[in-house]
């Protein structure tokens, strides 16, 4: 009975592997059925970009301002960066609360919150504020900013500005 079933098992098996020799190396060509393109039909949708904004180019135009004959490069860096001002360079100084300090051997970093209660760090050497403060020292309970203001008579002054840490989360 066991030499049947084989036979039987074996003999299935020569057909479909004859099968598929026959279909690869014989393939049907396959029909395919393509509209003419000379005719539109009413079913089919077609996409029409009049109107409709390119998805492919940025949505921010840059505007680049033409020089005046008295003006200096510098001048015109510093006006067009005023457009697009970093997060930290949006607020005065005076505005930041400190949040919190980490103290990580001779690495010192600083969190400061926005008015708008948005957290950002700050490391030595960064700049924050509106008129360009950089931090110079982050100690264990404060951070300096020096900052350099510009008076009504164009003379730059220096100021340095401490932010201190709070006290038990005070907001005094």
């Amino acid at each position: 009975m066991k030499n049947r079933t084989k036979k039987r098992n074996s003999h299935q098996f020569k057909w479909v592997m004859a099968a598929l020799v026959v279909l690869f190396l014989f393939p049907v060509p396959a029909v395919v059925y393509c509209a003419d393109p000379g005719e539109a039909d009413a079913g089919t949708w077609r996409y029409n970009p009049e109107g409709k904004p390119d998805p492919f180019k940025p949505f921010i135009k840059i505007v680049e301002k033409e020089k005046s004959a008295g003006e200096t490069p510098d001048t015109q860096l510093i006006e067009e960066q005023a457009v697009f001002l970093p997060p930290l360079r949006r607020f005065a100084v005076d505005e930041f609360r400190l949040t919190g300090i980490v103290l990580a051997g001779n690495k010192r970093i600083a969190m400061v919150e926005t008015p708008e209660g948005k957290r950002y760090i700050l490391r030595r050497g960064a700049y924050i504020g509106i008129n360009r403060g950089k931090v110079i020292k982050i100690l264990s309970d404060s951070v300096v900013v020096l900052e350099k203001i510009k008076d009504f008579e164009g003379n730059i002054n220096t100021e340095r500005v401490i932010l201190t840490l709070r006290k038990n989360g005070g907001n005094s």
